[in-house]
């Protein structure tokens, strides 16, 4: 009897490591699972690019990225930008698509190049687009104006053209420059993003401060051409002396850096995409925020939401578009999904519903 409730209590004791060893592994599942989940807030379409980079030697023979996409009477258009090395001189590219995925290249040849910018230096990128009510189109861009991956200096500017094929005339000067020495954007703007609200028009920005921490900045306009950054009067002393930005790399994943944001507004409030390159070179990640008055900012509690596994056969990610037709979002991806090859092209990716809600 009393190796009977030996044997009873072992295998009592056995049974319950087993439980516990399955709900254990049952936590491990759901909790990848929900990792997946929160990863795959957008579905990539298809199992390719949308738009892919040109053949060798042209303008666009190794890198394209989406640049401006916009979506006017009924159609997307994309002005992508295109280039053989980085940092080096880039060509911008026209698209048009009637349903944000399946595009058709409208002229070979680039509507707008760098050159045509007196004082852009090394590149000029195009990075938001819109159609004034005059019919006039808007190009902003930023300017990248020394050959090199750090401190290369840059600022913001506007070209506009009556036809979308050009051609496209930029302003003499700079819409929007770094702030004065000390401050969190001294050294660099980059990636501007501007929406057309009923007052106006409203940018985000890229600033960079001496030691190359990134951080993102709004500024306000009546008119798309003289801007004002957002200043927060509480703060008198530098790096927020002059301006101070609206979203700061805090989160570990963040790194040093929250930048090219990519910002619409949509019924139920503001929607951010931003880019994030984690602790490593290649390691670049979207984040999502939102807010309702468009100055203060919520970061997902799901971040990051998009990484170069979500690409097919995802490898690198860099430069994002985003759109907002008929309650979807058009996330537009420069990737490579090819190990060790370092061309890249255009990716899109979609959400339906509402993610300030969410």
């Amino acid at each position: 009897m009393k190796g009977f409730c030996m044997m009873r209590m072992t295998t009592c004791r056995f049974t319950g490591i087993v439980v516990m060893l399955l709900l254990l592994m049952i936590s491990m599942v759901s909790s990848s699972l929900a990792q997946d989940e929160a990863g795959a807030l957008f579905t990539t379409v298809g199992d390719g690019p949308v738009v892919e980079f040109g053949p060798r030697g042209e303008w666009d023979g190794r890198y394209t990225d989406p640049g401006a996409v916009t979506y006017h009477d009924g159609q997307f258009y994309m002005f992508r930008n295109g280039f053989q090395s980085w940092p080096a001189s880039v060509q911008v590219g026209y698209l048009t698509s009637d349903d944000g995925i399946n595009w058709t290249e409208v002229t070979e040849e680039p509507v707008f190049t760098t050159d045509e910018v007196d004082y852009a230096g090394t590149a000029m990128l195009a990075s938001s687009a819109e159609v004034r009510d005059d019919g006039t189109w808007a190009l902003y861009f930023y300017t990248w104006e020394r050959p090199a991956f750090r401190g290369a200096g840059g600022a913001i500017g506007l070209a506009t053209a009556d036809d979308p094929l050009g051609p496209w005339t930029p302003l003499p000067e700079a819409i929007l420059s770094p702030g004065s020495r000390g401050e969190w954007d001294e050294t660099q703007l980059a990636a501007p993003s501007v929406v057309r609200t009923d007052t106006g028009y409203v940018m985000y920005y890229t600033g960079y401060d001496s030691r190359n921490r990134q951080s993102i900045g709004m500024a306000t306009s009546e008119d798309g051409i003289t801007w004002t950054k957002y200043d927060d009067p509480t703060t008198t002393e530098a790096p927020f002396a002059e301006s101070d930005p609206v979203l700061i790399p805090a989160e570990e994943w963040e790194a040093e850096a929250v930048h090219q944001p990519r910002v619409v507004k949509t019924d139920d409030g503001w929607v951010m995409i931003y880019r994030s390159p984690g602790p490593g070179r290649g390691m670049m990640r979207l984040g999502l925020a939102t807010s309702e008055d468009g100055i203060n900012w919520t970061k997902s509690a799901d971040n990051p939401i998009f990484a170069p596994d979500d690409l097919p056969n995802g490898n690198t990610m860099w430069f994002t578009a985003l759109t907002h037709v008929d309650d979807t979002f058009y996330l537009y991806v420069e990737g490579s999904d090819t190990a060790g090859v370092p061309d890249t092209s255009i990716y899109v990716a979609t959400y339906t519903g509402d993610l300030v809600g969410d």
